[in-house]
């Protein structure tokens, strides 16, 4: 069985700027002045073109970063999204390319032992175990309204009750999780269970020789190709949920002095290294991308 994981994506910066190229064009003028008989003489000046530099930009980030993962062996290796990256300083002092993602979690929707719900959608977990199961029982709603008891096997914030709204939808802990009864009535000894989980925060790591891991140029720069860091550095998460940021950015493309000066596709390559516990389902991140003057 593979579980599909994926990069959402996110944008840091969302703009390509463009550097602007200005020409500045300084004007001679040319005196004519008496020369000797059969003599030629002129008189004149210099003109220049002075190339104003621009920035380095994240351009378009790809949202199709996917890392199949075997249920069986609990690995897989992909790539994260592709991205433009460009160098328009034109100063030649090269640049560092970093990435950092949050937690990669799944939050499944609901499913029951009885009538339907309206809104099977949850909220999104931000806990940080894997293989978690919520357990509603709704047998004292009737038309969207009522109490109701929850449980899930997380070791913490693992039980208690609520109030249901019709309609809207009600959080059940400090883990992200909700549920929307819309106006349905439970048949007795309804419950509703969801499947959640959090990836380790180590479960990433670099792979520059990853298949289709490469950097391309998409413009005429005859400058040296950035390179991708050689390495398997665990990326990790900030072990606390997607809602809650990104981990320690990490450099994983390169630019040496005098090199990377145009506009590159950028596709990094990993692994992904899941816990026994995980479901058989999609786990998502927010991948971050940043860009830095330096060898």
């Amino acid at each position: 069985m593979e579980k599909n994981m994926t990069s959402p994506r996110h944008d840091a910066p969302p703009w390509r700027r463009i550097g602007q190229l200005a020409t500045v064009v300084a004007v001679a003028t040319v005196v004519g002045v008496l020369a000797p008989m059969g003599a030629a003489f002129a008189a004149g000046n210099t003109t220049g073109a002075q190339v104003q530099g621009g920035t380095l930009e994240i351009g378009t980030i790809n949202n199709s970063g996917n890392i199949p993962v075997s249920m069986a062996t609990l690995l897989g290796v992909g790539l994260l999204p592709s991205a433009a990256w460009s160098d328009a300083t034109g100063s030649g002092s090269g640049w560092n390319g970093t990435v950092a993602v949050s937690d990669f979690t799944y939050t499944g929707v609901w499913t029951n032992t009885g009538s339907p719900l309206v809104d099977a959608t949850s909220g999104a977990y931000t806990g940080t175990q894997d293989g978690v199961v919520f357990t509603v029982d709704a047998t004292a709603i009737s038309n969207g309204a009522g109490s109701f008891t929850w449980s899930s096997t997380a070791t913490t914030n693992n039980t208690g009750s609520g109030t249901a709204v019709a309609s809207i939808a009600t959080v059940l802990d400090g883990q992200g999780v909700s549920i929307n009864f819309g106006t349905v009535s439970p048949t007795a000894g309804t419950l509703y269970q969801l499947q959640a989980g959090t990836q380790a925060p180590s479960a990433l790591s670099l792979l520059s020789t990853a298949t289709d891991a490469a950097v391309t140029v998409v413009d005429s720069s005859t400058s040296a190709d950035p390179v991708l860091v050689p390495a398997t550095t665990t990326v990790a998460g900030p072990s606390s949920g997607v809602a809650q940021g990104f981990g320690t950015p990490l450099k994983f493309v390169a630019a040496a002095p005098n090199t990377g000066m145009g506009e590159y596709l950028v596709i990094p390559g990993v692994t992904f290294h899941a816990d026994v516990n995980s479901w058989a389902a999609l786990y998502t991140a927010n991948v971050e991308y940043s860009i830095v003057t330096g060898p």
